[in-house]
């Protein structure tokens, strides 16, 4: 048997994701828009894959050492001649490679304390993209039990999976293709695959993005800086490698003619450390005491912020835990030191953050209970670029001391160690990505035509001391103006002490706290990682959009600004979006659900491609501080709101229709106008409502002979209570189907592969999306749903009813 002590520390697994905003279910993976959202996954990655690389040279580099020559391995000789070259299903390659991969006799074996099994067969609905599961799944033996026994609705396998396999049963269908061997210039070869036949193309295309879809996923689930994974088409594979910065893709090989690479990679794979798997081996999960203490400590928190009671307030503190999950992390100061005395341990649980792409910052945020004190503070954890100098946590302890008003206060920061060599002077093995460090390999093709471009990351943890709720949470008119005054004044405060502006003013940039001895809560302006210095001119240093593009000003947005340079104006404009954008989802008015759905559309997301200009948008933007059509057509009813807003408008605009803010747009002028406002108004305090909002979307297909799979009875039993995530094990109906909104992102059939149309506002940054992007997408969650319709009839589509009766409906 395999020793789990000797592989390090143990790791996190099936770690819980982010909930919606009704906390029905986990944020950004509704099944009913897979499609759109795995063909954004491809358009992600487009300059991110590197490839391809030998195969003995990805195994060599790649996989650690096995920790013990204790055991050996079987024989790698004519293992897979089972595998048929080529079949008609994909379980024609999977099934007998699994019986191959498991092989063992009574002293050797392939994969020692591993096991590899069919999860393809625990979906629901294995058609449908949404609720695909990897065609086979590699997992630690004493994880099965919690994998068999987990609900086949939920998505717990790949909360465990070490490593997952996907299978194409034609070998002609990998979506790469190798050069030549005797290819001079690799520059004139695509790696990507490319057929002449739509359906073909479709159909390669499709397996990619599901293929990247499992592997962010797997990511986001578990606490890992990179995993791997196993491409098969027909009999021939790929090894694949994913970190934060992008892939790393193995020359193809056929295992039934050189099954030594595959024997070679999987035992090295499973006979390694925990940590050369992809783990992090600075969190641990929490023993019963440590859960207790972290519970206990954040109720009282929400009870402190929220002033809940009883129901109400577990209901609320299951956005920060789920019962069974709770980690120990450990914080290491910066500079470095792994002094015991400086190194912090901090209790986290569920995130109210997640990453929803693979090539992103990666970033989760958590409120987090400090195991000395009890003391509850939020501790974001991100993957920076490794190149971008000083880091967040410098940067806000530099703009404390300038004194700067209400931003977050920092408890501690620091890079992640991946391992730390013991000795009178310890060597640091940080946590970072490495494909970055393939970027110069003589094997590099290039990808749907274009050229790879990578950027190095690395692993950094901010523990702040100011906790709260976002701007979802808004009380009503009185708390939403008096918070963005708040904002307000950090913003003067950064310019006029650090000649600094923000650069991302968004919703989810701001939060709102309860703090001792005030009536109403506080904002505080956070996320300062993009701001910039500026000039004398009072322009950014570095040119180029940045932020956030719904919030973004209506004159950065214009075609001419690509590479233009923000001021202090543009946070500014910004930051009336923000307002508006609260006051359409929680401030009374006359709008529809389905014309807030097109407000937000024309006025936050619109974007425009033309070939040879920029993408660009804003134009509603812009228009409004002309004619007021958003504030004339929504009739907000607070009307002092409309009034700011009116005031703020004429403050902004400018003769004409000139691509610049009027003169009496100045910080000074807004400051004064803002707190006599709110000094001479009675302002609406609990005028909250929370809107329907129906947005256009694009839904998945059902494919017309899909069905509900019967699983063995043995895979249908429940975890207890205290494993269970609240998300899963409720029905798939057609309610809780209709119940989760994600911003569509639209491509052509081919664009996301090779080139062609922009993905849109929403990944528009090389980090990747940002915070208030997600939020932004989850603010349409009401009273425990979300009304998605489309704005044109729908096609007819077909359900199943509980009889198994599939009747015709129409999506009204």
């Amino acid at each position: 048997m395999r020793d789990p002590t000797k592989y390090g520390a143990p790791p996190v697994y099936d770690a819980p994701m982010a909930l919606d905003e009704d906390l029905s279910r986990t944020h950004g993976l509704a099944p009913n828009i897979a499609g759109a959202r795995n063909r954004g996954h491809i358009w992600d990655l487009r300059k991110r894959i590197l490839g391809p690389m030998p195969a003995e040279d990805f195994v060599e580099i790649f996989v650690g050492p096995p920790v013990s020559d204790a055991h050996t391995p079987l024989s790698a000789h004519n293992a897979f001649k089972s595998v048929p070259p080529t079949a008609e299903t994909p379980a024609q390659i999977y099934e007998p490679l699994i019986v191959a991969l498991n092989k063992r006799t009574k002293r050797k074996t392939r994969c020692l304390g591993f096991v590899f099994e069919d999860t393809a067969r625990r979906s629901v609905h294995p058609r449908r993209l949404g609720y695909a599961k990897p065609h086979v799944t590699c997992f630690a033996e004493h994880n099965l039990q919690a994998v068999h026994r987990s609900d086949p609705r939920s998505r717990t396998e790949l909360g465990y999976a070490e490593l997952f396999i996907q299978v194409t049963a034609d070998r002609s269908r990998d979506f790469f293709v190798d050069p030549p061997f005797d290819i001079e210039d690799r520059a004139t070869h695509d790696f990507l695959a490319q057929s002449e036949d739509p359906s073909i193309q479709e159909e390669m295309e499709k397996a990619l993005g599901l293929h990247i879809g499992f592997a962010t996923e797997i990511l986001a689930r578990q606490h890992r800086s990179f995993a791997f994974s196993i491409s098969m088409a027909g009999s021939r594979a790929r090894l694949l490698r994913w970190d934060r910065a992008g892939c790393v893709v193995s020359e193809a090989f056929d295992i039934r003619e050189h099954p030594e690479h595959l024997c070679t990679f999987i035992w090295k794979f499973t006979q390694g450390l925990n940590s050369s798997r992809g783990y992090d081996p600075t969190m641990v999960p929490a023993d019963n005491e440590q859960e207790k203490q972290f519970k206990a400590a954040v109720r009282e928190y929400v009870k402190l912020q929220l002033g809940l009671e009883g129901e109400a307030l577990e209901k609320a503190l299951c956005k920060h835990y789920s019962p069974g999950h709770v980690a120990v992390v450990k914080v290491f100061p910066h500079p470095f030191s792994a002094s015991a005395a400086k190194v912090r341990i901090f209790l986290i649980s569920r995130p109210v953050i997640s990453p929803l792409s693979l090539v992103s910052r990666g970033t989760r945020g958590y409120w987090a209970v400090d195991v000395a004190s009890s003391r509850v503070s939020f501790l974001k954890d991100t993957w920076r670029i490794a190149s971008s100098g000083s880091v967040e946590g410098e940067l806000l302890d530099h703009l404390n001391r300038r004194g700067v008003r209400n931003i977050p206060t920092v408890a501690i920061h620091g890079d992640v160690p991946r391992h730390i060599s013991r000795g009178t002077e310890p060597v640091v093995h940080w946590q970072h990505s490495y494909t970055d460090m393939c970027l110069e390999a003589p094997w590099i093709c290039p990808v749907g035509g274009t050229a790879p471009s990578v950027r190095k990351v690395q692993c950094y943890r901010l523990v702040m001391d100011t906790v709260g709720y976002g701007l979802s949470t808004v009380q009503g008119t009185e708390e939403l103006l008096h918070v963005m005054y708040d904002v307000f004044i950090a913003m003067q405060d950064a310019l006029a002490k650090d000649s600094r502006i923000h650069r991302d003013l968004s919703l989810g940039n701001v939060i709102l706290v309860k703090e001792p001895g005030r009536d109403m809560r506080k904002g505080y302006l956070i996320d300062w990682e993009v701001s910039d210095i500026v000039d004398e001119e009072g322009k950014s240093t570095h040119s180029g959009r940045a932020g956030t593009w719904p919030f973004s000003s209506w004159r950065m947005l214009d075609w001419t600004e690509e590479h233009g340079r923000h001021t202090i104006l543009d946070d500014m404009d910004s930051l009336v979006h923000v307002i508006t954008y609260c006051a359409l989802h929680y401030l009374p008015h006359s709008l529809s659900p389905r014309e807030i759905g097109g407000m937000i559309k024309e006025y936050y997301e619109d974007s425009v491609t033309v070939p040879g200009i920029p993408m660009h948008g804003g134009t509603s933007k812009r228009l409004n501080v002309v004619n007021r059509r958003l504030l004339k057509i929504a009739e907000f009813g607070s009307a002092p709101l409309v009034e700011w807003l009116n005031d703020v408008l004429d403050l902004q605009r400018a003769p004409g229709l000139d691509l610049e803010f009027g003169k009496k747009f100045t910080p000074g002028a807004m400051d004064m106008y803002w707190s006599a406002f709110l000094k001479t108004h009675t302002l609406p305090r609990d005028d909250r409502v929370v809107h329907k909002v129906i947005r256009e979307a694009k839904y998945d297909s059902i494919p017309p002979s899909d069905r509900t799979v019967s699983l063995p009875a043995s895979s249908l039993g429940k975890r207890s209570s205290a494993e269970r995530d609240p998300t899963e094990g409720a029905p798939v109906s057609k309610r809780s189907a209709s119940s989760h909104l994600q911003t569509e992102r639209t491509f052509s059939r081919r664009s996301a592969l090779h080139g062609g149309m922009s993905p849109g506002p929403l990944s528009t940054s090389v980090r990747g999306p940002r915070r208030s992007e997600r939020l932004a997408s989850r603010q349409n969650c009401v009273s425990g749903r979300v009304l998605v319709a489309a704005m044109k009839p729908q096609p007819r589509v077909a359900r199943l009813t509980s009889k198994g009766r599939r009747e015709g409906r129409s999506r009204k």
